[in-house]
């Protein structure tokens, strides 16, 4: 019985060393970690790194244990300023930043940066990969219970923070990718016009980069042309394009780009070296500065765009969506006709614009213009200022039988200085007046005849047939003076007779 009871101990013994020892050997809990943007952001061409710094065990829900991840001592250490890299002392230390969400923010910093330059690299534990789609937020999936550090790539700044994953875990991230907005100092423009163009951006923090990409590419449409200067001086070099750059308020200076694509209309400005050079002052907002001027080609949705090409890989870059710049041109159409005949198109009439009715009334200053055969182009190089109506409306457009190009938004004088043979025309001076679009479509846009809005963005003048109204000259004059002297001499007559009569 005695021997039965032992067998029976020992056996109890190993069972509950093989529970004990179950328990000890189980997987360890796992969570996920949810990482998200702010509404205005997307995760596009970013990569997400998370380092578990420290692992975590939870008892009873209400007791904490943190042990320092071994891979990571050194540089916990070391971004700590603690000299004693035990979890202990590490744990203590971070927990007195609780209050002081700057301190804690550097240390996310410098672990982050001494991670990013370490050699040989110090491996992450879980990696987005590049994110190709534009996702405002990721799902780490299968971490273990832990406190991470979260490094969200290729943003402006440096963007870490700092999360115990317990559960499933989200945190929300403030970092914006790179990015560029192009300006025009003119909202419209008329042919022959420079534009000056204005590339705004922010310095990138390239740090743990030995290598970062960061190019702006411009391409105009085929109504604008590179120029060196706001006098629109010719670009005699395209291999040598020299734009201004400037952080803030500082001093400009030149950067080379080079010129290239159909006609030589698309610029690439390779910032790479640039940007690394002035880490100092990473964060600043800088400008990109050049011109273009406005050819013959320009047309009402005239826009150019620019885009950034960055990343610290060559390989493997993100290259944002374009940023545009509207500088929209406009035609003045004209439908000339018969008073009272709709269908018709005179021809044979013809006129000249001006920018202020001072000069419409007294013909100085008209805007010279090149073209023939009822299509003209504003041409401020050109000594012709006479436009001249055909008979065939469809020759220049749809309802239309004279059409000027290249016009900037604002108030003109338009005046018909000669009409066809048998016809009457009116001196006076017309009002145009061409009023952008206000919202983002720049083809609603719209043009008036003093004052008097044209729905079909065409105006109408007529000609009534030449009928010389009635003088006070010529032979109706000389018929009622004769009849005036008949009828005197009668009256004379006829007081003379009377006269004789009474003696």
């Amino acid at each position: 019985m005695k021997k039965l009871k032992r067998v029976l101990a020992v056996l109890l013994t190993a069972i509950m060393t093989l529970a004990m020892a179950t328990t000890a050997f189980a997987a360890a809990p796992k969570g996920s970690l949810t990482v998200k943007v702010n509404a205005k952001n997307t995760l596009e061409g970013q990569t997400i790194k998370v380092y578990k710094l420290f692992d975590l065990s939870v008892s009873k829900a209400t007791s904490y244990n943190y042990v320092v991840n071994e891979d990571y001592k050194t540089m916990i250490a070391t971004a700590l300023g603690e000299s004693d890299s035990s979890s202990e002392a590490l744990y203590n230390k971070l927990t007195s930043y609780k209050d002081n969400p700057t301190a804690i923010q550097k240390f996310a910093d410098d672990f982050t940066a001494a991670a990013l330059t370490a050699q040989p690299p110090v491996k992450e534990t879980q990696s987005s990969g590049k994110i190709d789609t534009a996702l405002q937020s990721y799902m780490f999936n299968n971490l273990d219970y832990g406190y991470y550090l979260v490094y969200q790539t290729g943003t402006k700044e440096l963007q870490s923070s700092l999360v115990t994953v317990e559960g499933d875990t989200t945190i929300t991230l403030k970092g914006e990718a790179p990015s560029i907005e192009k300006t025009a100092d003119k909202e419209t423009v008329e042919i022959g016009q420079v534009v000056t163009y204005t590339i705004t951006g922010t310095i990138p923090d390239t740090t743990g980069y030995n290598s970062y990409v960061y190019k702006i590419k411009d391409t105009l449409t085929n109504g604008l042309d590179f120029v060196k200067d706001a006098d629109g001086t010719k670009v005699d070099d395209i291999n040598n394009y020299l734009v201004s750059v400037k952080i803030g308020e500082g001093q400009a200076t030149t950067q080379k780009a080079t010129l290239g694509g159909d006609n030589n209309r698309t610029m690439t400005l390779n910032l790479s070296d640039w940007i690394k050079a002035n880490q100092a002052s990473k964060g600043q907002e800088f400008t990109v500065t050049y011109y273009a001027k406005v050819n013959a080609n320009a047309v009402v949705t005239e826009k150019n765009s620019a885009s950034l090409e960055y990343g610290n890989d060559q390989d493997n870059t993100t290259t944002t969506k374009p940023s545009e710049a509207k500088t929209p041109t406009y035609p003045l159409q004209i439908h000339k006709l018969i008073k009272g005949q709709n269908s018709s198109y005179l021809a044979d009439a013809t006129f000249r614009l001006y920018k202020t009715e001072k000069d419409a009334k007294a013909n100085t200053n008209a805007i010279a213009v090149t073209g023939s055969n009822g299509s003209y182009t504003v041409d401020p190089t050109s000594q012709t200022f006479d436009m001249v109506s055909i008979g065939n409306g469809t020759t220049v457009g749809t309802n239309m039988n004279l059409k000027l190009n290249g016009l900037a938004a604002g108030d003109y004088w338009l005046v018909e200085t000669a009409a066809p043979d048998g016809y009457n025309y009116v001196a006076t001076p017309f009002k145009i007046t061409i009023t952008k679009s206000e919202d983002a479509n720049v083809n609603n846009w719209k043009i008036s005849k003093n004052d008097v809005v044209d729905d079909d963005e065409i105006i109408d003048i007529e000609n009534s047939a030449g009928t010389i109204l009635p003088g006070t000259g010529g032979m109706g004059t000389i018929l009622f003076t004769v009849v005036g002297v008949a009828l005197i001499l009668v009256v004379a007559a006829s007081f003379v007779i009377s006269r004789r009569k009474r003696a």
